[in-house]
């Protein structure tokens, strides 16, 4: 497929069921639509997109944010249909607040547009209500025995990544003594992932394929999807990741980092994707690896507070991987994604974990009902 597996009435019909915050289909909630619905914070981009949608077949200039997220929305759906997802933002909004979206977007008027200036006064509110939030987590790696860590996602974080399916990840902690190089060269292998629970498929075994978008404050970004792994049990020992160093298409990133590295990765289920899919998956990763360098770069040089930093970027992640999700959502048969996580590394913790196998343990990818798979990775020492 070309753009998305639906009609262009298919199409705005999501579009308009998700602003409703009820499902499309009377009693069945897609996935989709529960990511929404549970990350209302997070959609702030979202909103940007559609109140820039409606901006621009109004013939309003658009800011630099609202141009950046109208071409990664074009990645995947047709430009020409922008104009009726504006109008149904525009209805909606008339209506009242809009279950999914944050007022922060959805009270401004149509005449004002939403910048970067206005997206970096909203962060420390916005902040404030995604950290509060079971399935976004902030970990200060030296207060952890690295050495026995099997996972470093917590009963309650693991838990709501099965009803959110999605999640936030930072790792961070002091600036180790040891730690006297410059810039570091990094490499995040993705070794190996087991199956814990089968998505529930009718054909039995499920075909799991990874997707990754990754980017430093140093400029190195990485965007690749993985090849799929059929015949994935339960019973079956852990897949290992196909290797070669040349290809370094199993490196969720590979590249120069300073001090801040973010990551996207998606665990998809391939029952119902095609080719054309891949191609377009792979482009809007390459829109979040760009977001995650301008995110990275942007932690970097926001000074020494770390808890309000470690809450910026938990955000800035969140608000990049909620655009991700609803376009995916109107696009494509988004039920396939098991489930998708976004972590960030900061040099203290790239440092603690560049010696431990397999990276300290397991990232859980649990998306409750379709499925549950832990990913394995290790930093290399640099």
């Amino acid at each position: 497929m070309t753009k998305s597996s639906f009609t262009a009435e298919q199409r705005l019909e999501r579009v308009t069921a998700s602003l409703s915050g009820r499902p499309r289909v009377q009693g069945k909630e897609s996935l989709g639509e529960r990511r929404l619905r549970l990350n209302r914070a997070s959609n702030l981009l979202v909103g940007v997109l559609l109140h820039a949608a409606a901006r621009q077949d109004k013939g309003l200039p658009l800011t630099d944010l609202e141009q950046r997220v109208i071409k990664a929305a074009t990645t995947l759906l047709p430009e020409k249909e922008l104009p009726a997802f504006g109008q149904a933002y525009r209805d909606a909004c008339a209506r009242g607040p809009v279950p999914v979206l944050p007022e922060a977007i959805t009270s401004r008027p149509l005449e004002n547009g939403f910048s970067k200036a206005d997206l970096k006064a909203a962060l420390p509110a916005l902040a404030k209500e995604i950290c509060a939030q079971p399935n976004v987590q902030i970990i200060d790696v030296s207060k952890h025995n690295l050495a026995d860590t099997e996972t470093f996602d917590g009963q309650e974080f693991a838990a709501a990544l099965g009803e959110f399916g999605r999640g936030v990840t930072i790792l961070t902690g002091p600036r180790p003594a040891a730690d006297t190089q410059g810039v570091l060269n990094v490499r995040l292998r993705m070794t190996k992932f087991d199956c814990m629970r089968e998505s529930g498929e009718i054909s039995g075994s499920d075909e799991i394929f990874w997707a990754v978008g990754a980017g430093s404050d140093k400029q190195g970004k990485k965007s690749f999807v993985t090849r799929e792994y059929g015949n994935t049990d339960v019973i079956d020992v852990p897949a290992e990741f196909d290797y070669d160093y040349n290809a370094g298409d199993t490196y969720a990133f590979i590249g120069p980092v300073d001090q801040h590295l973010s990551v996207e990765i998606q665990c998809w289920e391939a029952d119902d994707s095609s080719g054309g899919f891949y191609n377009d998956l792979r482009s809007a990763l390459k829109d979040f690896a760009e977001w995650a360098v301008d995110t990275s770069a942007d932690m970097t040089e926001a000074g020494d507070d770390e808890t309000k930093k470690g809450a910026g970027w938990a955000a800035l992640l969140g608000i990049a991987a909620g655009l991700i999700n609803a376009i995916l959502g109107w696009a494509t048969n988004d039920d396939d994604l098991v489930c998708e996580r976004t972590i960030g590394f900061d040099r203290a913790a790239l440092y603690a974990l560049r010696n431990l196998p397999d990276g300290g343990g397991y990232w859980n990818f649990d998306g409750g009902g379709v499925g549950h798979h832990r990913l394995y990775m290790a930093t290399n020492k640099f």
